[in-house]
């Protein structure tokens, strides 16, 4: 199973793990940003992960497919129409839309999380007692957005909805406990989140020096 956020490092990171691209049968796209989704889309336009299946929100796809929305988009964001479906191209026929909370794998479940694209998700990640929310781009700037959460920024399409979506996930979060990962958090990437006020710290996790 692939992670669609991880795709670009894939190439320097699987192999010291043992896995070839052709072994990789699930890619689960959060939503389809370039630095997300370019990654499918290997030398000379084939498919990264020739054997995967690619599994994204239905709300997502219907976006960017959109031609009536890329129409009334601006100059600057109408590549990223271009970008978004050009990834999905080698999969032709092998891509799986999903619709609300569901679980995509076992013990991988898909939570809706709206705002920054239409169709984003959440991954909640678990295995006994063990979980973890991949909140994937619920937070960009860190060092802000914990502290000032009704911060958005230019790249949410829905800057309310990214709002609400951020408040909602981090309200759950802190009271939960539960252990989280996102794609624009410092090194090492997991750690906790805790409620402050009217608003929130993150708690990186230790990482032990080499």
């Amino acid at each position: 199973m692939g992670d669609g956020a991880y795709t670009g490092t894939y190439t320097r990171g699987a192999p010291a793990a043992g896995v070839r691209p052709e072994e990789i049968d699930t890619v689960i796209i959060t939503h389809l940003h370039p630095d997300h989704a370019n990654g499918l889309v290997g030398i000379g336009g084939k498919a990264a992960f020739p054997a995967a299946e690619v599994v994204v929100a239905a709300p997502e796809f219907a976006f960017w497919h959109d031609d009536g929305i890329l129409s009334k988009a601006p100059d600057q964001m109408k590549p990223y129409f271009e970008i978004a479906r050009k990834s999905l191209v080698p999969y032709h026929g092998k891509v799986r839309k999903i619709e609300g909370e569901v679980e995509i794998a076992p013990g991988i479940r898909a939570l809706p999380a709206p705002g920054h694209t239409p169709g984003h998700l959440a991954l909640r990640i678990g295995s006994g007692d063990a979980n973890l929310l991949l909140f994937t781009d619920v937070i960009h700037a860190s060092a802000l957005q914990f502290a000032h959460p009704e911060w958005a920024i230019a790249f949410d399409v829905d800057q309310q909805a990214a709002i609400a979506t951020r408040k909602k996930v981090l309200d759950m979060v802190s009271a939960d406990g539960l252990l989280v990962a996102g794609m624009h958090l410092p090194f090492p990437g997991i750690g906790h989140v805790i409620r402050e006020g009217n608003a929130y710290a993150y708690v990186p996790t230790p990482w032990p020096a080499l």
